[in-house]
């Protein structure tokens, strides 16, 4: 067990040999592991039943599995025993519910497809959380700019005054930069809901699992095909952080504007979205528009 360990402790993994020693606190993700906890529980899930359905697995073994993991799934992440990461914690709970056939939930697996596989499963619900908001982001700007179509204002270039347009020419150009948004979001996605499950360490696995049950459980629409390949790739999160770091772009574009717009009295903030000042209540600060400006400097940094 990682943290302070006591002579003879041992972890489901890596037994006793590798179980003590100030390292093993170090070397832990648990607490980072949180963000897909949920994940983790549902490729063991998929795995599991895959494995009773091929008869590699015992029902009646898969069956108390299933039931334990419903147990941590109940208790949470922070009860979850001490472990190298959430899925050797996982794990011991449930030998620690089931007994040793508790570890059978390992079969055919190792934690590099199911690291691999629980990555996917997690970031491309973030995907997709993000295209939906794009999407009501562009259908409220085409809105407004529907409303706003005769309404015109100055149009700027280097903050100067430029030529006249509308308020609706304005915000339908967010429109469709927001929609470009949406397509690299989607594109991202379609190559994340790919599945590397089955692959074990990279090369396969000698049991007769299949992968295009675990798949299909798990909700991907395809399998990817080279074991080595399903483990190693990475190239689908610099492909989304990019996607994310893209529409953060368009947004810090648009609140840029509107802070500009309401500082020369152009756009009015409502309250809800402002503040004030702490010595000068007659002011309203864009505070929430100054925020998703900065985020953008903060997504391109992480990508």
């Amino acid at each position: 067990m990682s943290g302070e360990s006591t002579d003879g402790a041992e972890t489901v993994i890596r037994r006793e040999r590798f179980a003590d020693g100030p390292a093993r606190s170090f070397m832990s993700s648990l607490d980072a592991d949180q963000r897909i906890f949920a994940a983790d529980l549902a490729v063991d899930r998929a795995h599991v039943v895959m494995l009773a359905e091929q008869g590699i697995v015992g029902d009646d073994d898969a069956a108390a599995i299933l039931d334990a993991l419903d147990g941590v799934e109940a208790a949470g992440h922070d009860a979850l025993p001490e472990g190298e990461d959430v899925h050797e914690a996982i794990e011991s709970a449930v030998v620690a519910e089931v007994g040793p056939a508790g570890g059978r939930m390992h079969t055919a697996r190792s934690r590099n497809d199911e690291v691999a596989t629980c990555i996917r499963y997690r970031f491309r619900e973030d995907l997709l959380a993000a295209a939906e908001a794009s999407l009501e982001l562009r259908g409220a700007l085409l809105d407004a700019a529907a409303a706003e179509a005769d309404t015109v204002v100055p149009g700027f270039t280097h903050r100067q005054h430029a030529q006249p347009t509308t308020v609706g020419h304005l915000l339908a150009s967010y429109a469709g930069a927001v929609a470009r948004d949406t397509e690299r979001l989607l594109a991202a996605y379609e190559r994340t809901n790919r599945s590397p499950l089955g692959a074990a360490a990279f090369a396969g696995t000698t049991f007769d699992v299949d992968r295009e049950r675990t798949a299909e459980l798990l909700g991907f629409h395809d399998v990817i095909e080279n074991s080595a390949d399903a483990v190693t790739a990475r190239d689908f999160l610099i492909e989304g952080c990019s996607a994310f770091a893209a529409l953060s772009a368009t947004l810090s574009g648009l609140a840029t504007d509107l802070i500009e717009g309401a500082k020369d009295g152009h756009v009015e903030l409502d309250d809800a979205y402002a503040s004030t000042s702490s010595i000068m209540p007659q002011k309203k600060n864009p505070d929430s528009l100054e925020l998703v400006r900065a985020v953008a400097g903060d997504a391109v940094g992480d990508l």
